[in-house]
């Protein structure tokens, strides 16, 4: 009877360690606490709702160089940023990166005028003047604003 006793509070004992060991705290959702959504839908601060737009093409030329930013909130990883004033020339999500800290300072939206965007992306890449200046934003309220500007 003790073998049998003694047997059956180490199973139990083992049932409750073992138990014990396996109950970890599941991790946080760093998706959801970023916002993140499915990717294919947009609409997070990583795809574009977070910046007011899903979809951002900028080129700007001057003496020869150029700066071009392309970005579309349903195909991240197809984002290109190039920036020949700065030997700068990324895709995907280093693109991104450096694009992520010029929308959250020029802050386009759909009541921005021409005027005033031209004069905020100027003034984040430091140019004052260009040769062209071509920009297609749709904002996420379907509003869009088209620049095509040549001196």
């Amino acid at each position: 009877m003790s073998f049998y006793k003694m047997l059956s509070i180490i199973g139990v004992s083992s049932l409750l360690v073992i138990g014990g060991c396996s109950q970890k705290e599941d991790p946080p959702d760093n998706n959801e606490a970023t916002g993140i959504q499915d990717e294919q839908d947009g609409s997070t601060i990583n795809t574009g709702d977070g910046y007011g737009f899903t979809d951002f093409d900028l080129t700007i030329k001057k003496d020869g160089k150029k700066i071009e930013v392309d970005y579309e909130d349903v195909k991240p990883d197809d984002a290109e940023y190039v920036n020949e004033f700065q030997e700068v020339d990324k895709k995907g999500n280093e693109a991104i990166d450096s694009m992520h800290p010029m929308f959250l300072e020029v802050l386009l939206d759909s009541d921005t005028t021409q005027e005033q965007a031209i004069d905020k992306i100027l003034q984040w890449y430091g140019l004052d003047d260009y040769d062209e200046f071509d920009l297609d934003v749709i904002f996420t309220d379907d509003q869009t604003l088209t620049i095509d500007e040549k001196k």
